[in-house]
């Protein structure tokens, strides 16, 4: 399928949606995401369809899929934050705030931003002093992984303002786990002041990658903008460690690498002119087989035609779009000829998608043919309108004339038969 072919159900689902005709759209959305799985139009489509049909797990699955491609679309945020007010106030207080970095104030979203936000504020006085213990870098890691130690998950738990973790589906896809979408979330964080929810995305990456070097950084940005600058400092002497770690991994012999490097372009040159001359080969026996399926054509063979222009299809490179196109026409033609209508039609749709801008008046005019054959005569006419103006000569466009009136006589007939 190709981009036409998605924007077409892109835009055939949306005419369902404003018909009310929930079931086909989102049937066509479906259709959408399993060319596309990343079509960020047709998941965030289903979000609103079934949000409309009550049908929040699903609504809320579709907006996630849409986030984890565009995590900064404001509506997306929105929705998913009035939807999660409920069940998850947290993540809906979370997604409220990206909400509003989008698309500004809104009572809703300042009203549901705000949900999780007295906890924060509790956990710091101005008697409260917290000494922060010695422990080296592997203690540290350590705490990040272990939920058992009570004492080890109280200290995590004021470093982190009390910003308890929420337990996850696992049968449902998180799409806020990403690297890329927690890192941005985390210094969203940091930049309006949440220091503590940013130590907590950091973390989050350093539980599933220790050896990140780019995490240690980000969470020792965030201690230190929280205050905590002893363990910042131990987090930058991890990353230190981690640099030097990666330095002596990284022993390269440059005489070696320069041979490598030469060999590589060697082969990649041969390989480069034996693709050219299987190339040339390919196209010359492609249209030899082209060829010989027109003359095979022309003597009313459409079976051995048929046949010839399988194999040159066969043999044509993609980059030949020209050729390609030809050969659905014969392969079109010749079907017509076996009496094969629609696969005939098939063949010929196949040529205009692949090239919309090479369409003749020729090719709409055998497509015609075939829908008059098998009675479809609303869209043989349709092909006979359009063949028209494209280039038919004065016999041709005569007889694409005659065909536009014996259809249209067969229309009338066939609406009193019915």
């Amino acid at each position: 399928m190709t981009d036409i072919n998605i924007r077409q159900l892109l835009q055939d689902a949306d005419a369902h949606v404003n018909g009310g005709n929930y079931k086909e759209s989102t049937n066509l959305y479906r259709k959408v995401v399993e060319i596309d799985n990343n079509c960020t139009a047709a998941w965030y489509g289903l979000g609103v369809i079934y949000a409309k049909l009550e049908n929040l797990v699903e609504s809320i699955y579709s907006f996630e899929q849409a986030h984890r491609i565009n995590p900064d679309y404001g509506p997306t945020n929105a929705n998913l934050a009035l939807l999660l007010e409920q069940k998850d106030p947290e993540r809906a207080a979370n997604f409220a705030k990206m909400a509003i970095e989008s698309i500004g104030d809104n009572p809703e979203l300042l009203r549901i931003s705000i949900l999780n936000s007295a906890k924060d504020i509790k956990l710091f006085e101005k008697n409260h002093v917290y000494q922060e213990p010695k422990e080296n870098m592997d203690e540290i890691s350590s705490n990040l992984r272990d939920d058992g130690d009570e004492k080890r998950q109280e200290e995590k738990n004021i470093i982190e303002n009390n910003h308890l973790e929420i337990e996850e589906d696992n049968d449902q896809k998180d799409f806020v786990n990403s690297k890329t979408a927690r890192s941005s979330r985390a210094m969203k964080m940091s930049k309006r002041g949440d220091h503590a929810l940013a130590v907590n995305e950091w973390k989050e990456l350093l539980k599933k990658d220790s050896s990140d070097v780019d995490s240690w950084k980000g969470l020792a940005n965030a201690l230190s903008e929280a205050g905590y600058i002893e363990r910042a400092n131990q987090c930058l002497q991890r990353v230190q460690e981690l640099v030097e770690i990666e330095k002596d991994n990284v022993i390269i012999d440059e005489k070696e690498e320069l041979e490598n490097l030469v060999s590589a372009a060697k082969e990649v040159k041969k390989k480069k002119i034996m693709k050219e001359e299987n190339e040339t080969t390919n196209v010359n026996e492609s249209i030899e087989w082209y060829n010989k399926g027109l003359v095979l054509l022309n003597e009313n063979n459409a079976s051995e035609s048929l046949n010839c222009f399988n194999k040159a299809f066969s043999e044509a490179p993609d980059e030949e779009i020209e050729l390609r196109v030809r050969i659905y026409n014969g392969k079109g033609l010749a079907l017509y000829l076996s009496e094969e209508y629609v696969d005939s039609i098939q063949e010929y749709h196949e040529a205009i998608l692949l090239d919309p801008s090479s369409v003749t008046g020729r090719t709409l005019y055998n497509m015609g043919s075939s829908y008059a054959a098998i009675e479809l005569y609303s869209d043989a006419v349709k092909c006979f309108e359009q063949a028209k103006g494209r280039g038919l000569g004065t016999e041709d466009l005569k007889l694409c004339k005659a065909q536009i009136n014996r259809c249209k006589l067969l229309i009338k007939e066939q609406k009193k038969l019915n």
